[in-house]
């Protein structure tokens, strides 16, 4: 039978350092920052059917995919933010994808364009939709890694170094 020991007493850092993630998960920008993501990943997950582009079927699963993994990592970071901070660095990443995602996968516009007379132009609801969204999930991203490096040490009483 093995038995599990706490690792403190090996980092006594660690204490503190759980201490000051729990800190920042308790503050209210974090707290607001999640809660936009959440919305910001619904809406993205949301957004064909609301702007009436589920025509584009690429686009239109990439959105899905995209807003459901912003919405899932949103819940994660209210939930528990000390142990998810370490991949909060993947939210402006997943952004900045919805931003650049209907130029790079749009038939007509994308890296390999495919000139078919199915496929029309873009609509600017389709593409401004995905930049809006996308710059939100970017800057609450952005917000919530920034969050987590917060909570310095000239609360704790001790000096910065």
């Amino acid at each position: 039978m093995t038995t599990r020991t706490d690792r403190t007493d090996v980092q006594p850092d660690l204490t503190a350092l759980r201490a000051r993630y729990e800190r920042a998960n308790q503050t209210s920008s974090t707290g607001l920052a999640s809660g936009i993501l959440m919305l910001a990943g619904l809406y993205l997950a949301l957004s064909p059917w609301v702007i009436q582009s589920i025509g584009e079927f690429s686009l239109a699963a990439s959105n899905m995919i995209t807003g459901v993994a912003v919405a899932l990592l949103a819940v994660g970071f209210a939930r528990s933010f000390g142990n998810l901070h370490v991949i909060a660095w993947v939210t402006p990443v997943i952004g900045a994808w919805a931003i650049v995602s209907p130029w790079v996968i749009y038939r007509r516009s994308g890296i390999v364009p495919i000139d078919s007379a199915l496929v029309g132009p873009m609509p600017t609801a389709t593409w401004l939709s995905n930049v809006i969204a996308g710059g939100v999930v970017l800057l609450a991203g952005l917000a919530l890694g920034l969050s987590g490096g917060r909570g310095g040490h000239a609360r704790e009483g001790r000096p910065r170094a």
